[in-house]
This record gives C-alpha cells, sequence and structure tokens, in this order.
C-alpha cells in the first residue's frame, strides 16, 4: 500500500510542475511603466506603453515619452534686473524601442536589451536646436514578486546605459538672448551620457 501511494504523490507532483512552472512564468501581456532616470546629471520622469511579448516571449516593442530637468549652469547678464531664474531647465523627450529578453533562472523575472531612436523638445531659451535627434540604449531586468505558483502582474526594474543627442545648451544667458554683458557660456550637451533608470511595471494581461 505504502509503495502505491508514494506512486500516486509522485504522479500528482509530476503532473502539477508544469502548472507552477506556467504560474511562475513572467507575465507577457501588454505593460504600463511608470519611472524615473538620469541622463548623465540630468533626472527625469519617463512613461512607457510596452506591446505584447512575441517570437517565443523575446521581443517587444515599446513607445514612451517623459519630462527631464537639464542643470541650468549658464550665467545671467549682469544687467538682468530678475535674477530669480530655476536652476534648472524644463525639456520633453519621446522614444522608439526594440526590446529583447530572455528570463532569469530560479527566479521569477528577466533580463532585456533594448534600443531606438529618441527625440528631445527643447525651449529655444535653452538650445538653438529645439527639435534632437538621438539614440538611446540599455540593459535591464526586471524583477517580479508572487508565491510559489504565481508571479504577481507587476514588476520593479532597473537599467543601465547610454543616450546621445545632438543638442548642446548654446544659448549664452538664460533669458534666450545672446548678451555682450555674458563674459563665458557653457556649451554643454544635453540628454547625452550615461543613462540610468528605474520603476514599475504594471502587466494588464498575463
Amino acid at each position: 500500500m505504502g509503495v502505491e501511494v508514494t506512486l500516486l504523490c509522485l504522479g500528482l507532483a509530476g503532473a502539477l510542475e508544469p502548472l507552477v512552472d506556467a504560474g511562475t512564468t513572467p507575465p507577457a501581456g501588454l505593460a504600463l511603466s511608470v519611472g524615473v532616470q538620469r541622463h548623465q546629471d540630468e533626472f527625469g520622469l519617463v512613461g512607457k506603453l510596452i506591446s505584447p511579448r512575441f517570437l517565443g516571449d523575446h521581443l517587444a516593442v515599446s513607445a514612451g515619452g517623459g519630462l527631464g530637468w537639464y542643470p541650468d549652469l549658464r550665467a545671467l547678464p549682469m544687467n538682468e534686473e530678475q535674477q530669480d531664474f530655476g536652476a534648472w531647465a524644463l525639456y520633453g523627450h519621446a522614444r522608439l524601442a526594440l526590446e529583447a529578453s530572455t528570463g532569469i533562472a530560479l527566479a521569477s523575472g528577466r533580463i532585456y536589451a533594448s534600443v531606438g531612436p529618441s527625440v528631445m523638445f527643447l525651449s529655444e531659451s535653452l538650445s538653438t536646436t529645439t527639435l534632437s535627434l538621438g539614440v538611446h540604449g540599455v540593459a535591464g531586468v526586471e524583477l517580479f514578486a508572487g508565491d510559489a505558483f504565481q508571479a504577481y502582474p507587476f514588476s520593479f526594474y532597473f537599467e543601465i546605459g547610454g543616450t546621445a543627442h545632438t543638442a548642446a545648451a548654446d544659448k549664452k544667458s538664460r533669458i534666450g538672448a545672446d548678451d555682450a554683458s555674458v563674459e563665458s557660456q557653457i556649451d554643454r550637451p544635453i540628454g547625452t551620457g550615461l543613462a540610468l533608470g528605474g520603476g514599475l511595471r504594471v502587466y494588464l494581461w498575463q
């Protein structure tokens, strides 16, 4: 009798194992993400819409955008009466990306890499290039919470990579005019350098 019970338990365990594996597989449906980012010395907020994964759940396409704040170190002309300009200059950005991913062994998660075109929308008082084209690429890890039977439909992500754009803060003063009283010009690139990010992804279906 003991042998029969043991065989029955082993058979049930074998039957349930695919179900457990299927439940703990990371979700691969349509997803929304929100997060923070840092581009060299710049800080920003970003949101993305990520397509359902295809080709064996290894590829996805994302579209997103957000706001960035550039640390504005440009001088003000000495004859400017209002000296209360903020230390950060606001700009907008939008991106498309192709994301390739694979699952992580012994964990409910995935590692991924994404790359694609990017565009920045800049103020005329910050740069002579108000529409700046570029590229954005990162590698990241996505980790899901869950239990022994399922992965929950949300994850935390962390990524590192690089970005480059054609714009620079090439206006001499924060009022947007090349004033003769400004002795030096700080011509620093915008949206170019090390890219760091992290945030939350929510899957609308598995």
